[in-house]
């Protein structure tokens, strides 16, 4: 069924912020930075879609918004007739590349089941589909505007958030499909299925604020705040469908994922596993040649070309393998044939792509919806034909009210003959995890240094440990600008200083400086034991930044009880550093530090002592400590320090 309208879209109305700023006039342009602030209150009264991208400049999102729409279609199937609802499908695509030539600008949703209607053999599976579901839903706008705007604060999106998140189907079905498709695997029926199941998600408050919220936990270029009749889409896509400028096309499809690390040497052995990894790598370049396939029927003879082959992308959360396929489309090609030939992305079903799709469909038994489908919008400038296309995973639709909202969000993964069932279901928790997971606090990187007489001790020790966190963190790091904000203090500065440098989410530095006593040579540090363990999942106990609230409750019991630190202990029961130091224990001669495998911060002057040979790691349980000839703490602001234990640990 084709249903059409020229009436606005209703859209989620926005909550008002009590410090809104005054609203922005006339027509914003690429050179200006909004505050969120001035974005936000001009975006409450003109509303619209948005497309954006919060990667290439950190803390900053830039953002295609479409506003004034002017028409909306929407496509349904049809299922006794799968002829006729692509003969309608195919039109409105026409039908939009028309209305994109004379100036409008055009945003669609295209459902995954869209991609059974492009194909004639998959039509009997079309037939199956649950009658009238939602094909393609289409935009056209007067006005486009690009805009960047400052990534907001977590204490500007108020209480708005994901609730909660129920599995509809539990680890044991969802393994049990995975064996399953890998006895079609075996009996020559495809080569590789992309597998997944659907989640139940309630949330509350705000949908926009839950999208922003959402993006500072999974930044990518391709997401998509898009607002429907119903009910709203928002999508944080990692993954380019296409990108079309004029006649060249990109595409860069994505499969292989690994869990990032959660050290800097774990996020390292994370993304080695995956370059490494025989199973992925089958995976990605069976896809990375099913689009060559698919753009080859559609592009000049000896144009495809695939310049990168199994690059490795980190995320917030996890590894992500990629590859880019490019291409000179044929001087004919029509938007329809275009999207007609390459939907759906072969990334999210399998190789061979139409017998995956069948599969695919006997194994689920339902429909995705957005979910593997596309969010593209289609443009002329000049006569020249633009479209970017995300492939619309990680992607959420919520419907309901204000207050109350539940929704779909589905999550899969790529199996092959070689693949673990058990380890398929645990990579698509990981895919969860930035749905799932606490939103993360505005924080900095921080290094504490000690400054005397015109020199940083350690500097390059607290650099590099900086430089590790910035990397995992997806923080912009210069090591030239931190020179230059240590350089201003050190330029007006003199005798014995601690000076704390801060790095921020956009790359900014700046220094603090504070006065700093020199302690005795033979002081002593009274350390209790802590009662509380370290959480080995917790990412800013292997990372110095301004988020310390462990430490600082701890160090408070410990004050509490008399004595200046605590000695922290992980969740296996071995004993990790204390809140502010890292300690040191002698046996039979030799210098021993407990390793922080399992959480705990490696400081600069334990580094320095290990790369000197003077101590080794080890696993240190509290009886090592109790049993040991001495025991010493230290850092690089106050060095080796004497230690009396005030306690025995319970």
């Amino acid at each position: 069924m084709f249903r059409h309208s020229n009436e606005q879209t209703c859209y989620f109305r926005l909550p008002q912020l009590s410090d809104r700023c005054a609203a922005t006039d006339g027509v914003l342009t690429t050179k200006e930075i909004l505050s969120w602030n001035a974005f936000y209150e001009e975006y409450s009264l003109t509303k619209g879609v948005l497309f954006e991208d919060n990667v290439s400049a950190p803390g900053i999102t830039t953002a295609d918004w479409y506003h004034t729409l002017q028409e909306e279609f929407t496509v349904f199937s049809e299922n006794s007739q799968p002829e006729t609802t692509l003969q309608k499908l195919k039109q409105t695509l026409d039908d939009l590349e028309a209305r994109a030539k004379s100036g409008s600008f055009i945003i669609c949703a295209m459902n995954y089941e869209a991609g059974f209607l492009f194909e004639p053999k998959l039509h009997q599976v079309a037939k199956q589909f649950t009658n009238e579901i939602r094909l393609l839903q289409a935009f056209v706008f007067q006005s486009k505007k690009k805009i960047r705007y400052q990534t907001p604060n977590l204490n500007e999106l108020g209480v708005s958030e994901i609730e909660s998140i129920l599995p509809e189907n539990a680890k044991q079905i969802y393994t049990d499909q995975v064996k399953r498709g890998q006895s079609f695997l075996k009996e020559g029926e495809s080569y590789e299925l992309n597998l997944s199941f659907e989640t139940k998600v309630k949330a509350k408050g705000n949908p926009f604020f839950i999208y922003q919220k959402l993006k500072r936990k999974q930044k990518t270029k391709y997401s998509a705040y898009l607002p429907l009749n119903r009910s709203v889409i928002l999508s944080l896509s990692p993954e380019l469908f296409w990108n079309l400028e004029d006649k060249n096309i990109t595409t860069e499809p994505m499969k292989g994922t690994s869990l990032r690390g959660i050290s800097y040497q774990e996020d390292l052995i994370a993304r080695k596993d995956l370059e490494t990894s025989e199973k992925e790598r089958a995976e990605n370049v069976m896809i990375t040649d099913l689009f060559r396939n698919d753009l080859g029927k559609i592009s000049e003879i000896g144009s495809v070309e695939v310049p990168s082959l199994f690059q490795t992308v980190p995320l917030d959360s996890v590894w992500q393998m990629v590859s880019v396929v490019k291409s000179k489309l044929n001087g004919n090609i029509s938007f329809s044939n275009l999207v007609s030939q390459l939907f759906p992305s072969g990334s999210i079903t399998g190789a061979p792509k139409i017998r995956s799709q069948e599969l695919i469909r006997e194994i689920e038994n339902r429909e995705r919806g957005i979910y593997t489908g596309s969010i593209f919008n289609l443009e002329f400038e000049k006569g020249k034909m633009h479209s970017t296309a995300n492939v619309a995973i990680r992607t959420l639709e919520l419907k309901g009210e204000e207050g109350t909202l539940e929704g779909n969000y589905s999550v899969g993964s790529g199996i092959t003959v070689l693949s673990d069932p058990e380890k398929e279901y645990n990579e698509c928790l990981s895919k969860l995890h930035f749905l799932s997971s606490e939103d993360k606090p505005d924080f900095e990187i921080l290094e504490t240094l000690r400054f005397f007489d015109g020199r940083y001790r350690l500097k390059s020790l607290h650099l590099k440990r900086m430089k590790e966190s910035a990397f995992r963190f997806g923080y912009p790091f210069s090591e030239q600008k931190a020179n230059e904000a240590l350089e201003s203090i050190s330029q007006v500065a003199s005798g014995l200083l601690r000076i704390r440098l801060l790095l921020n989410r956009k790359g900014d530095f700046r220094a603090e400086s504070f006065a700093f006593t020199r302690t005795g040579k033979s002081r002593t540090v009274t350390l209790s034991w802590s009662k509380n363990k370290l959480n080995p999942n917790d990412l800013f106990l292997y990372h110095k930044t301004t988020v310390r609230n462990f430490y600082q409750e701890e160090l408070e019991k410990a004050q509490e009880e008399g004595c200046e630190d605590s000695i922290l202990i992980q969740e296996n029961g071995d004993v990790s550093e204390t809140c502010i130091r890292n300690l040191f224990y002698q046996k039979e001669g030799i210098w021993f530090t407990p390793d922080l495998h399992s959480g705990g911060l490696p400081g600069t002057f334990r580094e320095y002592l290990i790369q000197k040979s003077w101590v080794k790691e080890r696993k240190t349980a509290p009886k090592d400590i109790l049993e040991a000839d001495l025991v010493l703490v230290g850092n690089s602001l106050r060095g080796l320090e004497r230690v009396s234990l005030r306690e025995s640990i319970s």
